[in-house]
């Protein structure tokens, strides 16, 4: 089939090969095809240069992104376990640091940056020289002196993490994290009425937070204040009513205040949001002698056939 065209003047269709339209005698713009490829290769070069720049800024602002606070896994665990927040932090896995990438291989980042890259790969070493770099450079920085506050914690050294956490509260006063990251310390320091007086703060700052309520009524327990543990458990329950270890750590102060009944209600609530916690048969042992009544226990397993 012959090859048509159509005139850029009057609109008709005519063979692609001639060089005026025979109707209105435009004439037929040729392309020369070498230009044409060379042009497309100019192109494409251009495209492929373009995409790398964007991959490049998209990997550069992903590595500069906010570090996860340390708190974050130690709430978790502490919803999960009441009495996890007194267990030690746990060390980063073997090797982890020796995976991690070099500066040189990211000159892009600012020593925060790199301090962040280091914290996420485990170096803690490397982390801590980074961040106090970091706020060498600008001791205003609230970021980084909360992080870095963050990793010395990390390396057991919550002592010297306090001054740092301190600095950022006053740089930062309404930084729910800040205050949160030092009343932390300070209870990991066993100075219970300055850790209350923090997570209280935090807690005005983010009221809904059930784990900040959960770490001022755990805080209070380990104080010996059972009675204010149970009013801040209660508001932590309500805000997270489906947690099963949020019961038991309030059975625990009910069970300080000689308060058996409420106790065991508790108790009788973690058993029926964790039926099958692995501690099931102590916890039914536990309500059976706080009511006086015979312990339940679950039944064995049926064997094969039966």
């Amino acid at each position: 089939m012959e090859k048509t065209t159509s005139c850029t003047g009057c609109g008709a269709k005519f063979a692609i090969d001639r060089e005026r339209c025979p109707k209105c005698r435009t004439e037929v713009p040729r392309v020369d095809p070498a230009a044409q490829a060379a042009q497309s290769k100019r192109l494409a070069q251009v495209s492929a240069a373009i995409v790398a720049i964007v991959l490049v800024v998209i990997g550069g602002l992903w590595m500069m992104r906010e570090p996860e606070p340390d708190e974050a896994a130690t709430v978790r665990a502490a919803t999960r376990d009441p009495l996890a927040a007194r267990r030690q932090a746990m060390a980063p896995p073997a090797g982890s640091a020796a995976r991690a990438t070099p500066d040189a291989e990211r000159p892009f980042l600012d020593a925060a940056g790199k301090g962040t890259v280091a914290y996420t790969a485990g170096d803690y070493e490397s982390s801590l020289a980074r961040y106090e770099e970091a706020v060498k450079q600008n001791p205003q920085d609230a970021e980084s002196l909360s992080n870095l506050g963050q990793v010395l914690v990390r390396m057991q050294r919550t002592a010297e993490a306090i001054p740092y956490f301190e600095r950022a509260t006053t740089l930062n006063p309404n930084r729910w994290a800040y205050r949160f990251n030092l009343a932390r310390a300070l209870g990991l320091l066993q100075r219970w009425d300055e850790a209350i007086a923090a997570y209280r703060q935090a807690q005005t700052l983010f009221p809904d937070d059930y784990a900040t309520t959960f770490n001022l009524a755990l805080t209070m327990h380990k104080k010996g204040d059972d009675a204010g543990a149970v009013e801040e458990y209660k508001k932590a329950i309500a805000l997270n009513p489906g947690d099963a270890s949020f019961r038991m750590a309030l059975a625990i102060s009910y069970e300080a205040l000689q308060q058996k009944s409420e106790a065991a209600g508790q108790y009788v609530e973690y058993l029926r949001l964790s039926p099958l916690a692995a501690d099931a048969d102590r916890v039914r042992a536990k309500v059976a002698q706080l009511t006086g009544s015979p312990a339940a226990t679950t039944p064995p397993p049926a064997a094969p056939g039966q």
